[in-house]
């Protein structure tokens, strides 16, 4: 995240930027209630507390509010988008009155690009409205754009934005704000301040308010200098303030101010009443107002040697003492008030500065710390147990003023500060200022700045333990955390490991581990693209196989006074646990009590003859709802029937939706029926009105608007009118706001505007209803009922019951467009069917929670095609009364598509019916005696581990001195009964037998064919006790006749699943759509392990070594065909899913982030990841800098570090004296080093990191072991190589090694260690079994010279040592011995082992590639190389698909270079040259690259995963060459035929830069997904089907490449 701007004058937005993704974010005021429980938002204030023995710590401390209810501010996010460009910078601009007075957005991009972009309300999306182009010739003068170019300062007044360009260039470009033109800007123009005023060598600019014209601050070196001429100039910078005359294009100097200190760096602008400007520099801050230099704060003692003699009287050194090394361009400072700013540093400590002075004169600058640990102190870490969350390793820093009305109805002014963070994680604040700006105006003395600005109870003392103590509301400023942001990057280490509480097979349990953040602010991040719930229990349960579950809910009632009521204790909705589990076979019906075991009910008022079509919940869960094919029962708490109610003769039920007291039941004759729930006679009533548009629906969805978000036009229009009119009393207040008024009463105007609009419109927009709200059994049926129909013409249409009243229409919905609007339909037009018809179900659903006012539009396509739509408020052109609704499709990357996945599922239960039946009488007597075995099994695992855990605790006891891990209480194990009655449960058996004849009872007869399969189904049909008996027409395909069931509800939505309200997504590739905090709707497939029942298996044969998608029972996806809710005492807010074959899982969510501190799972993000803070003494204190993974133990080890004084070291000169007469040779003793004494000239030592090596344990994430290295010891590779060990019995053993390099100097002979490490299990610490395992250290060996690559070769170490490569063999395990090696020119980076094949990344001379020979003499003989010697090569590794290998290159400027060893080539010149395939740009530098065996494993396939330092991630694979010329001719339409977002060139994106290319022509032989995946993944149908066909092919055949794709690539 780089870059950050707050717009939006009536609407609070805030805009992000990570890499070349552009994310917008509407910043709410949300009404919410604090407590000691919430964690996530904190107060943190600069105070002294007393923590027990009247020890006190000078930390920042965790303040918590009193509970009562307030407005927090919380980020949403709106949209998101990936531009074809990396964002350097932008600012907010005012648009014209024609567009309302909103604020637009500048970009600007590399190398010398600008961009206007604006937001439409509309459509929720990025319009283009400018581009702006510098890249010329004429411009350049053969020099570069450096990195602080493409930096965009706007003009206090909005009359400008300036940015800077080639050498000493400003690119201007005039705003025209309160203008009646139609654009908001004139034309720019290009300042050449050299020719223009004589400036050279700028470093920063700022723009300066107060002056008529646009006034700009340029901070500049005349005459370039460097550390080396500190004697003969130290003040060197120079600051001109110049004039812009936009008219004329003229720039005039107004004064000029020399002889800074010559390490400033940055410029901020300092507000009235002081003004001037505020220098960044290394060692000081210096003030500069009005041509002079009032003050300058020194930071450090070095800081003098800075400052020239001239300055010698401004310098002021109260901050000497803090010995402060500013980084100003990773530095960020915001003012929070007149005189005070808040600066965080590079290093993520925050600081108050305050100037105090007379007027515009500062005589001194106050630096106060506020976050973070004492910068002097000997390892920059945080005090233990303390969580500092204010301080951020900062990128940038936003802010923004909010106004609003409390709940006493007083204006409340607020600052809300945005730091974007560079380590992963980035904050958003509320900066309280709680006193009086003028007590502090006058101060001279230091102990009055401290008392009115902290307090006196929160001043800095010179040392720990002073005794003053206040209250802590005397303190003047407060920082209040509200939200924060977790990103995936700067990756420093990727690796790819298994996860340990996974219960399939390693390549299905796959996740990624990175190493993110610097210094004591790293962390790891555990990412997985799929959901890994937590199982509690899964089961088979005995007889027919399961194709439907449901759960319901259902309370008790009493009969009091007369009037049966529930019962006054059963608390809310959400919080009842579920009463019946509800199991649905072909022929028959189970039913179950929910409790604290599962167990069949034998008697029961359900149903259970014949199977179930649903089953929902009526009247506030007082009674149960069942539809079945031939009528509807309804049934109470205790299970009886109050209520039959039979269907007509001739009609059967296909379908059915409930949403309290509605029930909506499609007949077989495509008509519906509705029934209404009586609240006083507790029985269902048939509507009689029923419109005639549900006739021609394809689907339909109720739908519950519980909040309320749904207004007409009438109440929308009402509720926005006072948005005009703020909207132009903000442009009439820059039109009329006088020259010299007051700035800070324009700005309380403009702020008491905002109240009434922030305030205002909520209340008559989102008004609810108070009278719905009453008993706790009754606060979640409120709100009116809609339902949403999709017609068979493709257009959906959303009816308001219980009129049936259509109020939005939106023609052609199935070809799925990327906006919803409403338009009218005819009766006539919307009766033809539609000709390409994919959607299958469609569902309204209130996603995110009881707090969250958020709908959702999902969508499903017959193929599995998953599209989602946030609904937003915009007024329609239709009746007053009509819905203001629109809905935005939401991007996201999962893809499936599936098209035979419905006649798959009927063939593979046709074939399990088959094989149940197949089963004789004894063998089902052998089937129940095993079920009742493996329940006692169960029972007494269960008591033994109780009693275990029992003895475990008499024997430690409560009163012991050893660490005590504190454990949240698991909950009880959940207990499945199943009664095993011959009589009933196989029931089924025998009617299926009927159906199969006589000769179909041996097992291997239910291997049949897709025919047979279809006959089977014919002749199901045909029987009586079938629930889908339909008139089948001779020409219909008999797999249709199984629609009722294939179309069961596959969006199922879930009120409370692990504390979100989501969307499940059945089919072949389950997902879970949910809303996180961020009010983003997050799509993740979900991994739920699929298996055969043991009644469906052949006999005497298990689940590990039985095919069952070979035999045709399960289907190759591991699909699920029903979901229903389960909470209970065993699973609390989980799910109970049903696979294929018939199969039960009982899961959950795993635990969130709001829920542990440590470890927790976050879904609000593009993958489910978890960050973990890793150290040795206290979390987070660690510089991670590698990570690997140690498959034998399922441990990760990582590099680690914690900071730490640099201590100069110089040769022992006793030592040196007895070396000196030594014999010379290769044997020569390393120089030992002592201990330098302090000079003078090291008063400011820099900091240096002191590896180490922790080995972590998988479960709980916790540091087990480490093994500290020596000072000035760098870890430069860490692998996990699996080398030849002759003390195993397979010859082979994995192994931690481990290569490190001594950094002493360049007086200082370079050498380096060799660490051999092993992994053993070891007896655990009592009541901490995590540590049952070591580092055992197995050998080390100091060799001359530094290892900077590690790689395994046919059991062998390679290591690369400078330009050497050494092959050394660890067969005995005691010593590393050379068997080969390899003379380079230059020095090594990156090393690769494929077979007998060894990649070598020179960072010089480009790649080499090498063949290692073990028969005969070994030897390691270059085979070719690339004979371009100007590539550096960062990364490298080998691409494999079948027998064809390619070569991956990845070099420092961030692209990737695919290389192949052709010597049959005549290019090659017989194999010596490797000839170059293509390139593709990254923009971001590459970190590491993992070779994965891809999907399917038979075909050999693998690929790259790809890490940059940005924190993307990229899969390389290779593609057939027909597949690749395809969705290479669709992409080069894409490329020409669509208009990008920002005017970028997406082809120039991805292509080397020029300056970067060598002498080689580039090559059209990648294919770039970022186009092709986004229309065919979530794009619109209709652009798919023209695409497609002006290649020549089909959609279809397109999707079905992208899913072939996608499938092999599919790892985590």
């Amino acid at each position: 995240m780089n870059r950050t701007s707050s717009i939006g004058s009536v609407v609070m937005w805030l805009t992000l930027a990570r890499g070349n993704v552009l994310e917008l974010y509407k910043i709410d005021l949300v009404l919410k209630t604090a407590s000691s429980n919430d964690t996530a938002r904190d107060e943190y204030q600069y105070n002294k507390n007393s923590l027990g023995g009247g020890e006190e710590f000078d930390l920042p401390m965790i303040q918590e509010r009193s509970a009562s209810a307030n407005k927090r501010p919380q980020m949403h996010l709106v949209g998101r988008w990936s531009l074809h460009g990396k964002i350097m910078d932008m600012q907010a601009v005012r648009g014209s009155k024609q567009q309302g007075g909103v604020e637009n957005l500048l970009l600007s991009f590399a190398e010398a690009k600008m961009a206007l972009v604006s937001f439409d309300q509309g459509t929720q999306s990025i319009v283009t409205e400018s581009i702006h182009y510098y890249e010329h010739e004429q411009l350049q003068h053969k020099t570069r754009n450096d990195e602080v170019s493409c930096a965009l300062r706007t003009d206090t007044e909005g009359r400008c934005v300036a940015m800077r360009i080639y050498d000493d260039k400003l690119a201007i470009l005039p705003l025209t704000t309160g203008n009646d033109e139609a654009r908001p800007y004139s034309d720019s123009y290009v300042v050449d301040m050299r020719d223009e005023a004589g400036i050279r060598g700028i470093r920063d600019c700022v723009f300066l308010a107060g002056y008529l014209e646009p006034t700009l601050a340029i901070l500049h070196e005349p005459v370039a200098m460097w550390s080396g001429m500190l004697d003969n100039a130290v003040d060197s910078l120079v600051i001109t303030v110049v004039s812009l005359d936009l008219v004329r294009r003229s720039v005039s100097t107004l004064n000029t101010v020399g002889r800074l200190p010559y390490d400033s760096r940055t410029l901020v602008a300092v507000p009235d009443p002081i003004g001037g400007v505020l220098v960044v520099g290394a060692s000081s801050i210096t003030h500069v107002a009005n041509g002079t230099v009032s003050c300058i704060s020194v930071l450090n003692k070095a800081a003098a040697r800075g400052i020239g003699i001239a300055m010698v009287d401004c310098i002021d050194d109260n901050n000497e003492a803090l010995g402060l090394v500013l980084d100003p361009h990773a530095c960020a400072c915001a003012f929070v008030g007149p005189k005070t700013a808040a600066l965080w540093t590079q290093q993520g400590f925050c600081f108050l500065l305050t100037m105090d002075g007379d007027g515009r004169l500062v005589r001194r600058i106050v630096a106060k710390q506020v976050a973070g640990s004492e910068p002097s102190a000997e390892t920059h870490a945080p005090v233990a147990d303390t969580w500092d969350d204010v301080g951020v390793v900062p990128s940038c820093v936003a802010e923004l003023r909010v106004s609003y009305d409390d709940d006493s109805g007083v204006s409340q002014d607020s600052l809300l500060l945005f730091v974007g963070g560079t380590a992963g994680r980035s904050i958003l604040l509320e900066v309280e200022d709680r006193g009086s700006s003028d007590a502090i105006a006058n101060g001279d003395a230091l102990m009055d700045i401290d008392a009115d600005l902290y307090g006196e109870s929160t001043a800095m003392p010179a040392s720990k333990g002073n005794g003053n103590k206040q209250e802590a509301s005397d303190d003047r400023y407060r920082f209040t955390v509200y939200d924060e942001l977790l990103g995936t990057g700067p990756i420093v280490a990727m690796e790819v490991g298994a996860r340990s509480q996974a219960s399939g097979g390693n390549e299905e349990n796959l996740e990624l581990v990175t190493c993110a953040g610097n210094e004591w602010r790293g962390r790891l991040r555990v990412q997985q693209r799929q959901i890994q719930p937590e199982i509690v229990a899964a089961f088979d349960v005995p007889g027919a196989p399961v194709r439907g579950v449901w759960t319901v809910r259902c309370v008790t009632e009493y009969n009091i006074g007369g009037v049966m009521q529930a019962a006054a204790d059963s608390g809310s909705l959400s919080s009842l646990n579920d009463r019946f589990m509800v199991l649905s076979r072909d022929a028959s019906t189970a039913v179950f009590s929910v409790g604290d075991e599962l167990a069949e009910m034998e008697r029961t008022g359900f149903f259970t003859k014949g199977p179930t079509i649903c089953v929902a919940e009526l009247l506030a869960c007082t009674r149960v709802v069942q539809v079945y094919a031939s009528g509807l029962r309804v049934v109470n708490a205790s299970g009886r029937e109050t209520q039959s109610v039979a269907v007509d003769a001739g009609q059967e039920i296909v379908g059915a939706e409930v949403s309290d007291p509605l029930v909506l039941l499609r007949m077989s004759g495509g008509d519906y029926v509705v029934y209404e729930a009586m609240p006083e006679s507790s029985e269902l009533r048939l509507v009689s009105q029923v419109p005639a548009i549900l006739g021609r629906a394809s689907h339909v969805s109720l739908f519950r608007d519980t909040h309320r978000v749904l207004v007409s036009n009438r109440d929308w229009t009402e509720s926005n009118r006072d948005l005009h009119v703020v909207s132009e009393d903000l442009d009439n207040d820059d039109e009329f706001d006088s020259l010299y008024a007051d700035a800070k009463q324009q700005q309380q105007q403009r702020r008491k505007r905002l109240t009434t609009q922030v305030g205002g419109k909520r209340q008559v927009k989102k008004k609810r209803d108070d009278s719905h709200v009453g008993a706790s059994l009754t606060d979640g049926l409120g709100g009116p009922l809609y339902v949403a129909v999709l017609l068979l013409s493709g257009d959906l249409c959303i009816l308001r019951l219980p009129d049936f009243e259509p109020v939005w229409t939106m023609r052609r919905f199935d070809s799925l467009p990327s906006t919803l609007i409403p338009s009218a339909v005819d009766d006539d037009e919307g009766s033809e069917e539609s000709q390409g018809m994919r959607l299958d179900q469609v569902r309204l659903a209130q996603l995110g929670g009881d707090s969250i006012e958020t709908l959702h539009l999902v969508a499903l396509t017959t193929a599995g095609e998953l599209s989602v739509y946030r609904a937003f408020d915009f007024k329609s052109s239709g009746d007053s009364m009509d819905l203001a609704l629109r809905f935005t499709r939401v991007a996201h990357d999962v893809f499936a598509y599936e098209p035979e996945y419905e006649r798959r599922v009927i063939r593979a239960q046709a074939r399990q019916l088959a094989a149940y039946a197949a089963w004789t009488e004894a063998d089902k007597e052998r089937l129940e005696e095993r079920a009742v075995e493996e329940r006692l099994a169960r029972e007494r695992a269960v008591e033994k581990q109780r009693r275990e855990e029992a003895a475990a605790v008499a024997d430690w006891g409560e009163d012991s001195d050893d660490e005590v891990i504190v454990e949240a209480p698991k909950p009880a194990p959940l207990v499945v009964v199943l009664p095993v009655e011959e009589d009933d449960l196989y029931a089924d058996a025998d009617d299926s037998r009927d159906v199969f004849g006589e000769d179909t009872t041996e097992y291997e007869k239910t291997l049949l064919t897709d025919a047979e399969a279809a006959q089977i189904v014919e002749e199901e049909v045909d029987e009586p006790t079938s629930a889908v008996e339909a008139p089948v027409e001779e020409e219909e395909d008999p797999l249709d006749l199984l629609e009722p069931f294939v179309r069961a509800p596959k969006l199922t939505i879930l009120e409370n699943v692990g504390g979100y309200a989501a969307v499940f997504v059945s089919g072949a590739r389950p997902a879970l759509v949910l809303l996180g905090s961020k009010r983003y709707a997050r799509v993740h497939p979900i991994r739920i392990l699929a298996r055969v029942p043991s009644t469906l298996q052949p006999l005497g044969t298990t689940s590990a070594d039985f095919d069952a998608v070979a035999a045709g029972l399960l289907t190759p996806w591991r699909a699920v065909v029903g979901v229903a809710r389960f909470h209970g005492s065993g699973c609390s807010h989980g799910f109970v899913s049903l696979g294929q074959g018939g199969t039960l899982t009982i899961a959950g969510l795993p635990a969130s982030t709001s829920s542990t501190l440590r470890g927790g799972m976050e879904f609000d993000s593009p993958w489910p990841v978890r960050c973990i803070t890793v150290g040795t003494a206290h979390p987070g204190i660690a510089a991670l800098g590698g990570v690997c993974f140690h498959a034998a133990s399922g441990s990760y080890a990582v590099a680690a570090a914690s900071m730490a004084r640099f201590r100069i070291k110089e040769p022992n000169p006793d030592i040196a004296a007895r070396d000196a007469n030594a014999p010379t040779g290769a044997d020569q003793p390393l120089i030992s080093e002592h201990e330098r004494l302090e000079l003078s000239t090291t008063s400011v030592p820099p900091s240096i990191s002191r590896y180490h090596v922790d080995l972590l344990s998988p479960v709980t994430w916790e540091t087990v072991d480490s093994h500290a290295l020596d000072a000035n010891e760098h870890i430069a590779a860490m692998e996990t190589l699996t080398l030849d060990a002759a003390q195993t019995a397979t010859g082979c053993k994995q192994f931690l090694c481990l290569a490190t390099t001594f950094v002493l100097g360049e007086d200082v002979a370079t050498r380096g260690k060799m660490y051999v490490f092993d992994i053993v299990d070891v007896v655990p610490l009592p009541g901490r079994p995590q540590t049952n395992r070591k580092l055992r250290l197995l050998y080390q060996e100091e060799i001359r010279g530094a290892i900077s690559a590690l790689a395994e070769l046919r059991g062998n170490l390679a290591v690369s040592l400078g330009s050497k490569i050494l092959i050394r063999s660890f067969r005995s395990n005691e010593s590393l011995e050379s068997v080969a090696f390899l003379d380079c020119q230059a020095w090594v980076r990156s090393l690769a082992g494929f077979k007998n094949f060894l990649l070598i990344g020179d960072f010089v001379n480009s790649l080499w590639f090498a063949g290692f020979q073990e028969e005969g003499p070994t030897r390691l003989q270059v085979l070719g190389r690339d004979f371009c010697n100007q590539l550096p090569v960062e990364c490298a590794d080998f691409l494999v698909s079948g027998s064809q290998l390619e070569l991956v290159a990845a070099d420092a400027y961030g692209s990737l270079h695919f290389f192949i060893y052709a010597p049959r080539d005549a290019h090659s010149l017989n194999g010596q040259k490797l000839l170059r395939r293509g390139e593709y740009n990254l923009r971001s530098q590459v970190t590491a690259i993992r070779r994965l065996v891809a999907k399917p494993l038979s075909g050999g396939q693998q690929a790259c995963l790809v890490a940059t330092a940005s924190g993307a991630l990229y899969v390389v694979s290779m593609l057939p060459e027909k597949t690749f010329k395809r969705l290479h001719r669709i992409n080069t339409q894409l490329v020409h035929g669509t208009e990008p977002l920002a005017g970028l060139n997406p082809r120039e994106f991805r292509s080397v830069p020029i300056h970067q290319r060598q002498y080689h022509a580039p090559r059209r032989t990648v294919l770039d997904a970022d186009l092709l995946v986004p229309l065919y993944g979530h794009g619109s149908l209709s652009l798919q089907r023209e695409t497609a066909q002006r290649d020549g092919t089909t959609a279809d055949r397109v999707l079905r490449d992208i899913a072939e794709i996608e499938r092999t690539v599919s790892f985590f």
